[in-house]
């Protein structure tokens, strides 16, 4: 505890009143000026209503005076048999006698406000109103989803037949023989024909078995 706090402590409650005090005393002060203030401003306006109410009864006093003197003015000419140029006062300016009126009524200050008058009854109902014009057209959407596919239809009826197509070109005569080689029947099976070298000799029957040997033995394996 600091030697502030210590000297403070005991007289905490004074301090505190002390403050209080002091903050009631502000706010006195703050009224009173602003009352004062109102006061000098109500004066103000006192003493400038009080002016020009003396300028307004003097600008009537000297209205007053004019009219009478034109109207002096008019009743001699008229005596001298002649027409006044100026008219009558009264017909020249609208509301004379309240104008030359003295002292000169000064509208007092506003009152204060009235209370909201009674809702009056509710109106016709209007007629309608002609119809709007088109608004402009929207965004077009999004692509929807593709839909499922549809049954299959029924078959369609058989077409007509199709023109015949023109005849092809002739082919090229099958291959025969190679060169060198001729059509020959072997001596062991006449029904048959290869292709056998024309230069070659005629086989011996023992050759022609034995070929025919090596053949089957061939075909045998081949199965197996």
């Amino acid at each position: 505890m600091t030697r502030a706090e210590r000297i403070l402590a005991p007289r905490w409650r004074s301090a505190l009143l002390l403050c209080a005090l002091v903050v009631l005393t502000g706010a006195v002060i703050i009224i009173w000026a602003r009352i004062d203030s109102g006061d000098r401003r109500a004066d103000e306006l006192a003493a400038k209503a009080d002016k020009a109410a003396a300028e307004a009864d003097l600008r009537g006093t000297a209205v007053s005076t004019l009219v009478g003197d034109v109207r002096a003015l008019r009743q001699q000419v008229q005596a001298a048999g002649k027409t006044p140029v100026a008219p009558d006062p009264a017909r020249a300016v609208p509301s004379l006698s309240a104008r030359t009126e003295v002292p000169v009524p000064i509208p007092g200050p506003a009152g204060p406000t009235g209370s909201p008058g009674i809702n009056g009854a509710s109106g016709a109902t209007g007629s309608a109103g002609p119809t709007g014009a088109p608004g402009v057209a929207g965004v077009q959407g999004p692509v929807g989803p593709t839909g499922p596919a549809g049954p299959a239809g029924p078959a369609g009826a058989d077409g007509q037949d199709g023109k015949d197509g023109a005849d092809g070109k002739d082919g090229t005569d099958g291959q025969a023989c190679p060169t060198g080689y001729t059509w020959q029947a072997p001596a062991d099976d006449p029904d048959a024909l290869v292709c056998r070298k024309a230069s070659a000799p005629s086989p011996s029957p023992t050759e022609g078995g034995l070929g025919l040997a090596v053949l089957a033995a061939t075909a045998t394996y081949r199965r197996l």
